[in-house]
């Protein structure tokens, strides 16, 4: 209770800047806390070229838990038998999943390159306040002073705490997709080839 009660002071002192700095590292955290889900259960579909080629032979979908799944649902959606043609098909299924991979990861190094041009705004602010404060009154009014300072400072050390983290975090989601997608590419090599290896039947028309 007293915790909660100092940060709400903190709030307070920061001034109206604090408002979107808090909005702000809330959407900010709500987006990355969703990306590492998706990761832990795309990380979890363990399908590999093998299983793929079963899923393509016996006709059954398989479970689309990953971008891997995914893709190949939508490639068995789309085949019509001719190898040419299927591997285009199977190209665009792949490409389909970019999107949903890179989604939330640029909008989290966007907000965490925002949070420290809204402290910088209410450093502004504060000092404007204070300079205010000194014109009106001089320099004896320690408490108004002290009013635009803490607000100068607050809001700067708010938006560096928002931001530092925000920026590790963006670029940790950042490799892990870019892992995944180059184990996706590996995987859409590798079905490529088999694609080209195999005896296909010819679309029906």
């Amino acid at each position: 209770m007293n915790g909660a009660f100092k940060a709400w002071e903190l709030v307070q002192a920061g001034g109206p800047v604090m408002w979107p700095l808090m909005a702000l590292s809330l959407w900010l955290w709500s987006l990355v806390l969703a990306k590492l889900f998706w990761l832990w259960e795309a990380g979890r579909e363990g399908l590999d070229l093998p299983q793929a080629v079963e899923h393509l032979q016996s006709g059954k979908l398989p479970r689309p838990r990953g971008p891997r799944g995914r893709a190949l649902a939508v490639f068995m959606g789309l085949r019509c038998g001719r190898t040419k043609n299927d591997l285009l098909w199977w190209e665009v299924a792949v490409r389909r999943q970019a999107p949903v991979l890179w989604r939330h990861v640029n909008t989290v190094l966007v907000l965490s390159a925002v949070a420290p041009l809204l402290g910088l705004l209410g450093t502004v602010s504060g000092m404007i306040d204070t300079f205010q404060v000194i014109r009106f009154f001089g320099t004896s009014n320690a408490q108004a002073l002290s009013a635009g300072i803490s607000q100068a400072l607050i809001t700067t050390q708010t938006g560096l705490l928002v931001a530092i983290p925000g920026l590790f975090a963006g670029y940790f989601l950042r490799r892990q997709v870019r892992e995944m997608q180059q184990g996706l590419n590996s995987f859409q090599q590798g079905l490529d080839r088999w694609l080209k290896s195999s005896e296909v039947k010819p679309c029906s028309v």
